[in-house]
């Protein structure tokens, strides 16, 4: 085990000593109520990551002002005084592991449209449309600026109150009010707050000053900001250099360091495939620039990527976001059993159904945003004799929880490897590290000791005949190969050209353009768009006019724009009437087209569940039976099973 010697050494910022560089990024819930109270799930999900050994948690998106109560997403606020008692159940908590814990304060500007806002339109430093929201703000008024500046500092003020040990403000990827007045994207003023870099700048600069003016001269106010906006005319490397620079020199303690906008939201919410700690160059420039401590965010999801960039003197602290989602004991596990740290996979899961205002969730922690739940004890059953059917995903959850539980487990796999579907997803470009939570999944249930049969399949015969007390059917589901396409000279399903079982043609037609359709093209289609006589011509036909319209993460755009440089033939808003042979007849704007020279065709047009085996042992009613997968849906799988187990062993 490699030394950490950086990682766990303690930190002071200001008048705050962090007992390590392991901070944690600030990530919305969900978990506080419509009015913006802390809540038992929100309250045990900081304490469950206080416990597991992180050095300083960032409470995200803390509201100055009051929205509607449907727009706060259940963000907490200290905008008044009766929050402070509110927020300090939440700092008097975490404190009692030795963790520090900052408040992160924000207006959201343009993320609080009119429908969110009681019907007040949006405020901004300029009326200019951002492509992530759809309602145009209004620019702030001098007098206006002036009382948002007030109301930050009275909320820092709020959070020292109620025991918060730092201040963050929010001031990065041109998102909430001090972002989009920084960037020259969003601010188009000719006053005092526009135009040159000093004066996009200087409302920040004038929260820090009023801040500092209410909390003292040693109490931490963090800055977190864009080191660029990565976009043409976009706030520049140089640029963010010399704002660091006007932060420090206002009073800011630390610098926060985090990369681009909400434009690029690969950037801001890094999913699966993005380079480990890619903003590593970006903060070792800034730090260099100023006599601060400086943290740096991106993608920082095993212990030995935070150690190297303290090792190499590209920042102060690191800032681990999902990666504390899906294991809270990862800094604890960091010191002790690193291969035992459950890995996040870029999955984005957590963010996406934050964004669509629904319930919390990680695809490899069934766990997170339920640790309420979980804190009360399990109840107490007999040992039973378990069967789960299927080793993907869910069955593979179901069985470590239930062998952890003290059961004894078998696990039937008709194949001849462990998986399933998660297998699948880690094969196209970009997702490998999916890859890393199958691994885990597998050896969580063999140090279990889950009893794991290969290339066996479960019978109604052989599962009623092996004397189980319950039985967990979680088999998954297969490809659907339509009946239309049976014309043609090679048809294949996604899941068969992913595995390798057979060779697609030179020409090759994918049917389905949703996201399994959409990877499993951009696994087949040449790397580089050469034109080159032995490569391979991918058409996608998709019914809808848009592409992958299920994936809601920031994986798709990089998706989408992989398709596009690589010259994959798109065609959206078309039906496939018929297939003969190599030639595909479609519909596309009432008129039929043809497609000629294909020589395979891949069916990634939906899937079947594997439910006959669940129908019979339901019918005959020998022995208890539950389904825990109706979805080749790596989350839902997961947190079925982890349900099934809890209210059923």
């Amino acid at each position: 085990m490699r030394e950490l010697k950086h990682l766990f050494a303690p930190l002071t910022v200001g008048s705050m000593t962090v007992k390590n560089r392991i901070f944690m990024a600030p990530m919305s819930t969900h978990l506080a109520d419509a009015e913006g109270r802390v809540t038992d799930a929100l309250l045990k999900y900081y304490e469950t990551r206080a416990k597991g050994g992180v050095g300083y948690i960032t409470v995200p998106s803390i509201l100055i002002e009051r929205l509607s109560h449907y727009g706060t997403y259940h963000n907490v606020g200290l905008y008044e005084d009766w929050q402070i008692e509110n927020l300090k159940k939440l700092t008097d908590t975490v404190h009692v592991y030795g963790t520090k814990i900052g408040a992160q304060l924000l207006h959201p500007s343009v993320a609080a449209p009119s429908s969110y806002n009681e019907g007040r339109q949006p405020v901004a430093a300029s009326p200019v449309e951002s492509r992530a929201y759809s309602e145009l703000p209004r620019a702030l008024t001098v007098p206006e600026i002036h009382a948002y500046v007030q109301l930050f500092a009275e909320a820092a003020a709020r959070a020292k109150a109620a025991g918060f040990d730092a201040v963050e403000l929010h001031s990065c990827h041109r998102h909430g009010l001090l972002g989009c007045f920084l960037s020259p994207l969003h601010n188009k003023r000719i006053d005092e707050y526009g135009g040159c870099v000093e004066n996009r700048a200087r409302m920040a600069v004038e929260v820090i000053r009023a801040a500092r003016a209410l909390v003292g001269p040693d109490f931490p106010l963090i800055v977190r900001m864009s080191a660029t906006d990565e976009e043409p005319g976009g706030q520049s490397l140089t640029e963010g250099m010399y704002i660091a620079r006007l932060f420090e020199e206002a009073g800011a303690s630390m610098i926060h360091l985090s990369d681009g906008s909400l434009d690029i939201p690969w950037k801001t919410t890094a999913p699966s495939g993005t380079p480990q700690g890619f903003n590593m160059e970006y903060a070792s420039k800034i730090r260099s620039a100023i006599h601060i401590p400086l943290s740096v965010v991106g993608r920082i999801n095993e212990p030995w990527v935070g150690e190297l960039l303290l090792d190499q003197n590209a920042c102060d602290a690191v800032y681990v976001g999902r990666a504390l989602i899906a294991d809270p004991e990862f800094p604890n596990k960091a010191q002790t059993a690193p291969e035992s740290i459950r890995p996040c996979i870029g999955c984005l899961r957590c963010l996406s159904r934050v964004n669509a205002d629904m319930s919390f969730c990680c695809t490899v922690n069934p766990e997170a945003g339920r640790e309420w739940e979980i804190s009360a004890p399990w109840p107490q059953r007999e040992k039973k004799r378990v069967l789960v059917v299927g080793g993907g995903p869910g069955g593979l959850t179901a069985a470590a929880y239930a062998a952890e539980r003290g059961h004894h487990v078998t696990l039937m796999e008709r194949d001849s490897r462990l998986g399933g579907q998660m297998y699948l997803a880690a094969i196209p470009p970009c997702k490998q590290e999916i890859a890393k939570g199958t691994y885990y999944m597998i050896r969580r249930a063999e140090q279990a000791g889950v009893e794991i049969l290969l290339n066996t399949e479960a019978t109604q015969e052989n599962v009623e005949q092996g004397g189980y007390d319950l039985v967990i059917v979680a088999a998954g589901s297969r490809n659907v190969l339509p009946r239309f396409l049976s014309g043609a000279k090679q048809l294949v399903t996604a899941r068969d050209a992913l595995e390798g079982k057979v060779l697609a043609g030179r020409n090759t037609v994918v049917v389905g353009g949703g996201p399994v359709g959409c990877e499993t093209a951009d696994y087949l289609i040449h790397p580089h768009h050469d034109l080159s006589v032995y490569g391979r011509r991918v058409t996608i036909i998709e019914m809808d006019t848009v592409l992958a319209r299920e994936e809601k993460t920031s994986a798709r755009p990089l998706l989408i724009g992989r398709l596009l440089e690589k010259g994959c033939n798109i065609l959206t808003g078309a039906k496939v009437v018929s297939v003969d042979g190599t030639e595909i007849t479609y519909e596309k704007d009432g008129q039929l087209q043809k497609l000629t020279g294909v020589d395979t065709v891949v069916s990634a047009a939906g899937f079947a569940y594997e439910d006959s085996l669940f129908k019979a042992l339901k019918v005959d009613g020998k022995i208890p039976v539950i389904a825990i997968s109706e979805m080749p849906d790596i989350h839902v799988a997961t947190a079925k099973a982890y349900r099934a187990v809890r209210e059923n062993l």
